[in-house]
Formats: C-alpha cells, sequence, structure tokens
C-alpha cells in the first residue's frame, strides 16, 4: 500500500486554466502598469501640427490623431514633444511642438526659412523642413519672419526653442516659441515616440472607436 502511495502522480496546478487565466492576466497588468509609469497617451487638437499631425477641432470631437509621450526621454533636435504652455488668458494648456533648438543655439527666422548656429560653431544654417508645406509657411507673413541674423534668440540653457509645422499662411498660425517663448524642460510632459508615430493610424482608430464611436 505504501508502494501505491508513492507512485501516485501530483496535481499539477500550473496546467490548470485558471492558474493559467490568472497567470496572464497578472502579467498583463503589470505591463499596463509599467507602461502607464512611463507613457502617457496624447490627443490631437489643432492644426499646428499639420500635416505630420491630424488634429481635432476641439476635445470633444474626432478627427485627431492619439499618440503616446515617453516621459522619460530627453529631448533632441527634431523631436515632437508635448509641453505646458501659459495662455494669455492665464489659463494652461498642452500643446504638441517640433524641436527646432536647444539651450546654447542662435536661431532666428526669415521669410519662413530657420535658421539655427549650434552651440560651439560659428555660423548659421538654413534648416531644411520637409515637413513643413510650402501653403503652410506663407514667405511673406510678418509672423513667419522672427528676430535676425544680427539679432538672433539666444535659446537659454534647459529650454527648448519649440515650432509648429504648420508655421503660418492667411488662414492663421502655429503658436510656439514665437509667441511663447523657449519651453523649460520642467513644462514637457513627455517626447512622442517614434513608434507611436508610426503606429499613429491603429492608436487613433483605437482610440476613436471607444472613446466616440464608429464614425
Amino acid at each position: 500500500m505504501g508502494e501505491g502511495l508513492l507512485n501516485k502522480k501530483r496535481y499539477a496546478s500550473y496546467k490548470d486554466p485558471l492558474v493559467i487565466a490568472l497567470i496572464v492576466l497578472i502579467f498583463v497588468l503589470v505591463c499596463r502598469i509599467l507602461f502607464s509609469a512611463r507613457y502617457v497617451g496624447i490627443y490631437v487638437v489643432g492644426s499646428s501640427m499639420s500635416p505630420t499631425l491630424n488634429g481635432a477641432v476641439n476635445e470633444d470631437v474626432s478627427g485627431g490623431d492619439y499618440l503616446y509621450a515617453d516621459t522619460c526621454a530627453r529631448p533632441d533636435y527634431g523631436d515632437i514633444v508635448v509641453v505646458e504652455a501659459e495662455h494669455d488668458d492665464g489659463s494652461t494648456g498642452l500643446i504638441i511642438k517640433r524641436v527646432i533648438a536647444l539651450g546654447g543655439d542662435s536661431v532666428y527666422m526669415q521669410n519662413g526659412v530657420v535658421y539655427v548656429m549650434y552651440e560651439g560653431t560659428d555660423s548659421f544654417v538654413a534648416l531644411e523642413e520637409d515637413y513643413v508645406l510650402p501653403e503652410n509657411n506663407d514667405p511673406y507673413l510678418d509672423y513667419n519672419s522672427f528676430r535676425s541674423e544680427s539679432d538672433p534668440l539666444v535659446v537659454p540653457y534647459n529650454t527648448m526653442f519649440l515650432l509648429g509645422d504648420n508655421r503660418g499662411n492667411a488662414y492663421g498660425h502655429s503658436l510656439d516659441s514665437r509667441h511663447y517663448g523657449c519651453f523649460a524642460y520642467e513644462s514637457m510632459t513627455g517626447v512622442i515616440s517614434e513608434w507611436s508615430l508610426s503606429l499613429k493610424g491603429f492608436f487613433t482608430a483605437m482610440y476613436t472607436f471607444f472613446s466616440f464611436g464608429v464614425v
């Protein structure tokens, strides 16, 4: 009888479907918590980043892109970032713009062309910005000329000079560092991740479906 007990197989709990389901659920929840600790979802409102990003008319309607910003990333040239801005009426809100220059750089605009003298160099270079469409960058608009080569803006350290991709035309313009000034790193919510940009169609579709319904 003792020999029979020794040969009896033990119950393998790890093969139980309920246990497997519980393990998977815990794993998903842990991943979700870790993801949320680093990334924040951003719904794009407004046309200041057109054509790179589509923006809704306001937060209550569909039509804007949905992306994820990395709250741990450090901004670099060309990155799209989300920062908090103080509006003219004293209210604050998040805006999304592109990093053009960083601390120590000098920058000015002339007829829609952006010139940057990077820290440690002694001459200005004109930026080649294929993300800016000619129809969104009227060279004759006063707003598209900012400071000058003889009087450039020197970007303070630990701040960023930001511009929208939709620079300005007869229908409006981007409120960016030309209006608000340079943005401190502390004002930044995060940097839009490259994988988020490449999958923005998927994320936007999911956000639209669950937030606004099928349209």
